[in-house]
C-alpha cells in the first residue's frame, strides 16, 4: 500500500500556529508578571533608602537629613527596575513638606501624591520645624513606569499613595 504524501508546508505551519497559540497565552501573564515585580521591587528600593535615613537619624541625635549627601555614607544604591541602573543619591527627588502631619498623608490630592519622578525612582520628602535646622519628619515615595507615585486601589474603590514616612 503507498503512502498518501504530505507536505511540509502543513507541518511547519501547524507547529507555527502552535507557538502563536502558546505566544498568545503565555504573554499576557508574563507582563502582568514583570510589572507585579517591578512594582515590589521600587518598594524594596525605598525599604534601602528608609535605612540611609534610618541609620544617618541614629548617629545625629533623631535627626533627619534634608540633602542625599547627608546620607551617602549609609546608602547602598540599588537597581532601578525601569531604567536597570542604580539609583545613586544625586537621583532622588528631594523636596519639603509644609507641615510635621503631610509625609503621613496618603491622598493622591496631597503633596505626596503631587511628586513626579523618573520611572522607579524615588523620592524623599522632609519636614523642618520653625527655629531648627534639621529636620523632625520624612516620607519616602517610589515612582511606577510613569513617573507618578505608586499607589494601591482599595477594595473601597479608594485610591492610597504607598508613602514610608516617620
Amino acid at each position: 500500500m503507498k503512502k498518501p504524501k504530505s507536505s511540509p508546508w502543513l507541518e511547519i505551519l501547524i507547529v507555527v500556529l502552535i507557538g502563536i497559540l502558546i505566544w498568545l497565552l503565555g504573554y499576557p501573564q508574563y507582563e502582568e508578571k514583570d510589572k507585579i515585580n517591578k512594582r515590589y521591587q521600587i518598594r524594596v528600593n525605598m525599604y534601602v533608602l528608609r535605612k540611609a535615613i534610618e541609620n544617618y537619624a541614629a548617629y545625629n541625635e533623631g535627626k533627619f537629613p534634608h540633602s542625599p549627601q547627608d546620607f551617602k555614607e549609609f546608602y547602598t544604591p540599588p537597581l532601578n527596575p525601569h531604567q536597570k541602573k542604580s539609583i545613586n543619591p544625586e537621583d532622588i527627588v528631594i523636596f519639603q513638606y509644609s507641615s510635621k502631619e503631610e509625609p503621613k498623608n496618603q491622598s493622591p490630592d496631597s503633596q505626596n501624591g503631587k511628586i513626579h519622578g523618573p520611572p522607579g525612582g524615588l523620592a524623599y520628602g522632609y519636614f523642618i520645624t520653625e527655629g531648627d535646622t534639621l529636620p523632625c519628619a520624612y516620607g519616602i515615595l517610589g515612582f511606577d513606569n510613569k513617573g507618578v507615585p505608586l499607589a494601591e486601589k482599595l477594595p473601597s474603590g479608594e485610591t492610597k499613595i504607598f508613602v514610608l514616612y516617620e
